[in-house]
């Protein structure tokens, strides 16, 4: 009985201390590949890639059988062998840095669905000589291609 006790007071303290809101809406992470992707809401974020990744991508639209919706803050920060980069049509947004420093990336797609690229998403992408805005974008962080030398 006093060990039923003990347990049932420790669950009791747990959720006096950590809000039910918290534990609802908390995150995964996992890793596929060379990916390693946060899971919230039933969808996926991409939050770092491995930096020997090399080549021309696609980023996954799925990762776990979830739908990738966004590239996370500094995913791709220092991929230098990166040729180029396409991004799928379930993403809606790209974090901060999310490309920095990749400096052989020359071309990126963007599909429509994206609406936002964040703060120095692609800076130091200096052999970045193509890249289209789709018209869905209605918001570019600052500096987000700043010393893109080859635009």
């Amino acid at each position: 009985m006093k060990k039923i006790l003990s347990v049932l007071s420790v669950f009791i303290m747990i959720f006096a201390v950590v809000p039910l809101s918290a534990l609802a809406t908390s995150e995964s992470t996992y890793t596929s590949g060379k990916y390693t992707y946060t899971v919230s809401n039933g969808e996926a974020t991409v939050t770092d890639v491995d930096t020997s990744i090399k080549g021309d991508i696609a980023v996954p639209s799925e990762l776990g059988g979830y739908p990738v919706v966004s590239i996370g803050n500094s995913a791709f920060k220092f991929c230098n062998n990166l040729t180029s980069i396409t991004i799928p049509d379930s993403v809606t947004s790209i974090g901060d840095e999310a490309f920095y420093n990749c400096l052989k990336i020359t071309s990126v797609t963007i599909p429509d669905s994206v609406t936002s690229i964040g703060d120095w998403a692609f800076d130091w992408c200096s052999s970045l000589t193509s890249i289209e805005i789709p018209s869905s974008v209605t918001s570019i962080g600052r500096s987000a291609f700043t010393r893109c030398s080859s635009l």
